[in-house]
């Protein structure tokens, strides 16, 4: 027997829908960094609940199965269920909603957040912590209100149906299936898709406001780097006059590790205190390296053993981070031997593996959680540990890496990164974490050649964290000597863009808007996706299936900026899909009438669009780090004949005094009358907070005839 659900409004187009006793399972949200930010959901206008009454149902089966089905029909999109490297259209799809490695597509990634968005303007958030198997508009129930008409595929010669055989008939549903006492429903709607995810992100606390520093670039040192071999490899950046915020270091630096002591290695750094400190007086931060699992070497061995769960990783106990006891000893550890010296922050590995890499379903935990569940919220219980017990109690910002993620992570200043390789699938990282509240940022280590290897850094400058990882190839920027000066602009320009970054990424924090997000957020954008129709093989396709190929190779970053890197066969010429409206070119202010696609040719520089009437504040020269970004002059740059007006975000750049309000704004209005000069003014709306940049030298005006 199937029963309809209440949905309780919570705020502006925010519904909560209970089924059994959820409050008896762990939620995503209770895992999220802050509290649901209602004040900021209450500012959006009111919205009518996006379903009929009744239309919503569920059943409880005797197994403690629970069974819910949303209507979706035919002509409705769906999108996201976390980060899917694949694609973010998932329509007439089966997936297993698990962390694992992401491999075949099919659910299992890093991050598979249970939330999703449909064409028909709504968000839905299953907001429990159990695996979820989802069928989005696959299987078709008898009583439905929409059923295909059965065609028959082999008809005789003189019968011809009004259309053909589909192998996989379309659902009319999403249904989803989980083993839960209880499982809660959020549901969301709004004006714009792009409404949705910020509330979606809004009612987990708001999105991630990383220092700095963090939005600088990073470089990851081979794994048996010494102090003097690191000291080295940061002087060659300051000799070729690249850029440079972060020092990573890969697992030599600990005594002993896979699994791990968290202490370090006397051989490789013996005085680490005087080694942090060389560094961050040259405006470097150091990133350490780690996985959670305690080798019994490790001082904290005895006292996380009666805290651990009954199976190991890597030989290694795996503590149970849930409890306030174990968050409390390796936080202290933390901050004793690595926050106090000045470590800023970790990238914390191996927590997304299945099966053979990390426990079994069966292990059990001292706080009763189940094998199962614990993989589902073991990088998220390791955020929330660090940021709120180690970072956040000691008032400094961190920004770092996660191999794992979930739901309710959006206020977490991590990326998540994989072993994926695939430049295709690196875009399409970007765009699939912003559906879903994470940031993903891909690993640059080599590349076959110096073509590949200068469009591989496209992407990762302009992405959630610009990253170079070493730790095996031993590769720097310059490895490649043909396009190193190529590579030294694209890193000061994104430099150069930190203002403009650092705004978005508050817009992230204080509204919920992605700061890199896909193109379907994006008002105008028409979606680039061909179907490719199946020809019969016995072998390799025996219901001749046709498969809708998407392409999602272009994102926004920030309000105003489109970026298309060149990748894989696109590396020397693209095809790029401007959406409606006019737009221009970063370098030159060439424009271009939106709606339509253009061809570009890869000089070397990631091509970069502008809406119009975009007023863009960035630094008026490059800088070597973001400890140079402070007080440094500004250019506002212009794009467009129409108005147009800007913010720019400004506090102390490390602290979390920006809770409490300690914040500043600016905001740059450019009125530009027919006939006459584009005129700047610049307003200061909020000063509550220290200065983080300085004033405007340059004011430049980027708009070509079209």
């Amino acid at each position: 027997m199937t029963e309809a659900p209440e949905a309780v409004n919570i705020a502006p187009g925010v519904w909560r829908i209970r089924i059994g006793t959820p409050e008896k399972e762990i939620s995503y949200s209770r895992l999220a960094d802050r509290a649901p930010r209602i004040k900021e959901l209450e500012a959006y206008p009111r919205q009518e609940f996006p379903f009929a009454p009744g239309d919503i149902r569920y059943t409880i089966g005797a197994d403690h199965s629970i069974g819910i089905r949303i209507p979706a029909p035919p002509h409705e999109d769906i999108f996201g269920f976390g980060l899917q490297l694949d694609g973010i259209k998932k329509k007439n799809r089966v997936m297993d909603l698990r962390v694992d490695h992401w491999g075949n597509g099919k659910g299992q990634t890093h991050a598979p957040v249970p939330f999703y968005l449909s064409s028909r303007g709504y968000g839905i958030y299953i907001n429990t912590a159990r695996p979820l198997k989802v069928y989005s508009q696959v299987g078709n129930r008898k009583d439905a209100p929409f059923i295909p008409t059965p065609v028959d595929r082999n008809p005789p010669p003189d019968e011809k149906p009004a259309h053909g055989w589909d192998a996989q008939p379309i659902g009319d549903a999403v249904e989803i299936q989980t083993y839960a006492q209880g499982v809660e429903i959020i549901v969301f709607a709004g004006e714009t898709l792009q409404d949705i995810v910020a509330k979606y992100n809004l009612f987990n606390g708001g999105g991630a406001l990383p220092p700095l520093w963090g939005l600088g670039f990073w470089h990851r040192v081979p794994a048996q780097f010494t102090a003097e071999e690191t000291e080295k490899e940061v002087a060659q950046f300051h000799d070729k006059n690249i850029p440079l915020d972060v020092i990573g270091l890969e697992p030599g630096w600990m005594t002993k590790s896979y699994p791990c002591t968290f202490e370090w290695q006397p051989k490789r750094f013996p005085n680490p205190a005087r080694f942090t400190e060389n560094m961050l007086n040259q405006g470097i931060h150091i990133n350490l390296w780690e996985n959670p699992y305690i080798s019994p070497e490790a001082k904290l061995y005895s006292s996380m053993l009666p805290l651990s769960g009954t199976h190991t990783v890597w030989l290694g106990i795996v503590p149970d981070y849930t409890l306030p006891e174990s968050r409390k000893i390796i936080t202290d550890q933390h901050k004793k031997a690595h926050l106090d010296i000045g470590v800023s922050g970790y990238k914390t590995d191996e927590v997304d593996g299945f099966d053979q890499w990390l426990w079994p379903d069966h292990a059990q935990f001292p706080s009763g959680l189940g094998g199962s569940v614990m993989r589902q919220i073991y990088g998220l219980t390791l955020q929330k540990t660090y940021q709120q017990d180690l970072f956040r109690k000691n008032n400094t910002r961190s920004y770092g890496q996660i191999r794992s993620s979930n739901g309710g992570a959006s206020g977490y200043s991590n990326t998540i990164y994989s072993d994926a390789y695939s430049h295709g699938q690196f875009i399409n990282g970007i765009s699939s974490a912003s559906l879903c509240g994470v940031l993903w940022c891909p690993e640059i280590r080599s590349a076959a050649n110096s073509q590949e290897w200068l469009c591989r850094m496209q992407t990762a400058i302009f992405s959630p964290l610009a990253q170079l990882n070493a730790w095996a190839d031993g590769t720097k920027p310059w490895s490649y000597p043909e396009v190193e000066n190529q590579i030294r602009e694209l890193i000061e320009l994104r430099m150069r863009l930190l203002p403009y970054l650092y705004t978005a990424f508050s817009e992230y924090n204080r509204k919920g808007i992605p700061p890199f997000r896909a193109m379907l957020l994006e008002a105008g954008f028409k979606s680039q996706e061909k179907i490719v129709a199946g020809k019969l093989d016995a072998r390799d396709n025996p219901y001749a299936t046709s498969q809708i190929v998407e392409r999602n190779d272009q994102y926004m970053m920030g309000p105003d900026i489109m970026v298309a890197p060149f990748y894989e066969k696109q590396s020397q010429r693209r095809t790029v899909y401007l959406p409606a409206g006019t737009w221009y070119d970063f370098y030159t202010g060439k424009a271009w009438q939106g709606n339509t696609s253009i061809t570009v040719d890869n000089d070397g520089k990631v091509p970069l669009f502008v809406k119009e009437g975009a007023v863009i504040p960035m630094l008026a020269h490059p800088v070597a780090n973001a400890r140079e970004a402070l007080n440094a002059p500004l250019e506002i740059r212009y794009y467009g004949r129409t108005d147009g007006s800007a913010e720019l975000y400004e506090d102390d750049g490390t602290s979390f005094d920006y809770e409490q309000g300690q914040f500043k704004i600016r905001r740059f209005t450019v009125t530009n009358k027919e006939g006459q000069a584009p005129i700047l003014e610049e307003k200061v709306i909020k000063a509550d907070g220290p200065s983080l940049f300085g004033t405007v030298k340059q004011f430049s005006t980027m708009s070509q005839e079209k």
